[in-house]
C-alpha cells in the first residue's frame, strides 16, 4: 500500500506540475476549445478536429474562458475526475470494510494508471467519460417503477459517449446482465436492457442528420482506422498473464464464504463486455495501453468486490499459512500494477517540446505574420493569435487504408505552401511526411541561438 501510494503521489506531482505538453494531442485538443471560444465552427470541412466527442471541447472551452489557454489546468481537472472515479468505485464495491480498506481500494484503482500510459493524469476524456457511464449504470441497476431513473441513466450513457465514444460499451452491460443472470429469459427484459444502446444509436443517427461533419469526426473517421485483429490473442494473453490480481478476485468469486450478489453479477457482466471492447480498441492502428482502462477497471472491481472474502479467508488461516499467503497476495498486487513501471517512468518523462517553449513563442512573435506550427498549434496562436491546422488531426482524419498517409493532406499542404516560417517540434511521435514536406516546399533550417539544443527548430522558406 505504501509503495503504491508513493508511486501514485510521485507521478501526480511530476505530471501535474509540468506546463509543457505531454503529447502532440494535448495542444491540438486545446486549440479546438480555443476555436470554440473564438466563435469558430469546430466541425467543418475546412479543418480536421479530434476524434473524441464534442463535450470534451465544450469542457475545455469552459476551463479556458476562466484560465486562458492553460494545458496544465486542463490536465489537473481531468485528473480530479480520475480521482473521483477511483473513489466512486472503491466506495461502491468495497463492502463491509473499514476506511483503511476503502482507502486501499482507492489506491488500487489509481494504480491502474501505471498500466495505461498514465491515462489518469492526462487531459484525455477517458476518466470523466467512464465516471459518467458508471453513474448511468448505477442508476440503471437501481431503477424502480418511476421512469425518471431510467431516463437519467440513458442521458448519462449518451453524455458519456459524447465525451468518448468507446464508453458506449457500458450501455451494453445491461444486455449482458440479462442474458447471463436472468432465468427464465424474457423478451421484455431483453428489450428493456437494449434501451440504453438503442438510445445511443438514435442519438448518433440524429447527429448524422443534424451535423454531418460532427458525425464524420466522431464516428466515420474512428471507424476508418484499421483494426489489427491478429494482435487480439496476444493482447488477451498479456492482459491475463500480467494482471494476476484479477485471478485472486476470480477465485474469490467461487468461494462459499459469500454467495454472489447482484453487484458481483454486474461486475462479471461488465467484464464480458469491457475486456473484448478494450482489446479491440488497443488493436486499432495507433492504439495504446490507455485503451485497456475499462478492462482494468472491471478486473480490479472484481477483486475489490470480493475483498471481504479474501480478508476473511486470510483471517481463518493458521498463523503459518497466513504468513505465507499474505506476502504472496502483496506480491501479486505489486506485480499487477508495477510490471510495466519502467514503461510508466519513460512515459512520465516524455514531452512534446521542452522548457524553451516560451522562447519558441517569442521567436514566432518577433517574426510576425506568416509563421505556422502544425505540430503544436498553440505556439502560433500564443505568438499572434493564429488558429492553424493541427498535423495530428489532419493525419488522423485523412488516413489511408486505416493508417496515416505517407504525404501531407491537401489542407495542410496548402497552409505550408502559404507560410513564410514554420516552427518544427521534435517529438516522440514521428511524422516523416511533415519533415519531407518542409524540404519539398522549399524550407530550410534557420539558426536561432536561443533555440539551440531544444526540441524547436525554425524553418524559413528559401528565396527563389
Amino acid at each position: 500500500m505504501i509503495a503504491l501510494g508513493a508511486a501514485t503521489i510521485f507521478a501526480a506531482v511530476v505530471r501535474l506540475t509540468d506546463r509543457i505538453a505531454i503529447n502532440p494531442w494535448e495542444p491540438a485538443i486545446a486549440m479546438e476549445a480555443v476555436r470554440l471560444n473564438a466563435g469558430l465552427p469546430i466541425y467543418d470541412s475546412a479543418h480536421a478536429t479530434h476524434m473524441y466527442g464534442p463535450f470534451l471541447t465544450l469542457l475545455l472551452a469552459g476551463i479556458f474562458r476562466v484560465t486562458g489557454l492553460n494545458l496544465l489546468d486542463a490536465r489537473i481537472l481531468m485528473s480530479i475526475f480520475a480521482l473521483a472515479l477511483s473513489v466512486f468505485l472503491a466506495v461502491l464495491f468495497c463492502r463491509k470494510c473499514s476506511r483503511d480498506w476503502v482507502a486501499f481500494a482507492v489506491l488500487l484503482f489509481l494504480g491502474i494508471n501505471f498500466r495505461t500510459n498514465l491515462a489518469l493524469l492526462s487531459a484525455q476524456p477517458d476518466c470523466i467519460a467512464i465516471l459518467i457511464a458508471c453513474l448511468g449504470l448505477l442508476i440503471w441497476t437501481t431503477r424502480r417503477k418511476s421512469f425518471i431513473g431510467p431516463v437519467v441513466a440513458i442521458l448519462l450513457f449518451v453524455w458519456a459517449t459524447l465525451f468518448k465514444q468507446t464508453t458506449a460499451a457500458f450501455a451494453l452491460i445491461p444486455i449482458a446482465f440479462v442474458f447471463m443472470w436472468r432465468r427464465p429469459l424474457a423478451l421484455r427484459e431483453v428489450l428493456i436492457s437494449a434501451i440504453p444502446t438503442m438510445s445511443i444509436l438514435a442519438t448518433l443517427a440524429l447527429v448524422r442528420v443534424a451535423s454531418p461533419e460532427m458525425f464524420r469526426a466522431i464516428v466515420a473517421v474512428p471507424a476508418s482506422i484499421q483494426v489489427h485483429w491478429e494482435r487480439a490473442p496476444g493482447i488477451f494473453f498479456y492482459l491475463m498473464a500480467t494482471f494476476p490480481l484479477f485471478f485472486v478476485g476470480l477465485i474469490a468469486v467461487f468461494s462459499r464464504q459469500r454467495p454472489l450478489d447482484q453487484r458481483d453479477q454486474w461486475i462479471l457482466s461488465a467484464l464480458v463486455v469491457l475486456v473484448p471492447i478494450s482489446i479491440l480498441a488497443i488493436c486499432k492502428s495507433g492504439g495504446s495501453y490507455n485503451s485497456l482502462l475499462p478492462a482494468y477497471l472491471a478486473m480490479t472491481a472484481l477483486f475489490v468486490s470480493r475483498l471481504d472474502v479474501t480478508i476473511e479467508w486470510l483471517n481463518k488461516l493458521s498463523a503459518r499459512r497466513a504468513i505465507l499467503a499474505s506476502p504472496m497476495i502483496v506480491l501479486i498486487i505489486l506485480l499487477s500494477f508495477f510490471v510495466q513501471f519502467d514503461r510508466a517512468l519513460a512515459v512520465l518523462t516524455l514531452r512534446h517540446g521542452d522548457e524553451k517553449y516560451d522562447v519558441a513563442v517569442k521567436t514566432a512573435r518577433d517574426l510576425g505574420t506568416g509563421v505556422i506550427s502544425p505540430q503544436d498549434p498553440t505556439i502560433a496562436y500564443r505568438a499572434m493569435g493564429y488558429l492553424g491546422n493541427s498535423l495530428i488531426f489532419e493525419l488522423d482524419t485523412h488516413s489511408v487504408n486505416g493508417n496515416w498517409p505517407s504525404h501531407l493532406p491537401e489542407s495542410l499542404s496548402r497552409e505550408l505552401a502559404a507560410a513564410k516560417f514554420v516552427i518544427q517540434v521534435k517529438s516522440f511521435v514521428p511524422s516523416p511526411m511533415f519533415d519531407r514536406a518542409l524540404i519539398e516546399k522549399g524550407f530550410s533550417p534557420v539558426p536561432v541561438v536561443a533555440l539551440a539544443d531544444s526540441a524547436y527548430t525554425l524553418w524559413g522558406k528559401q528565396s527563389n
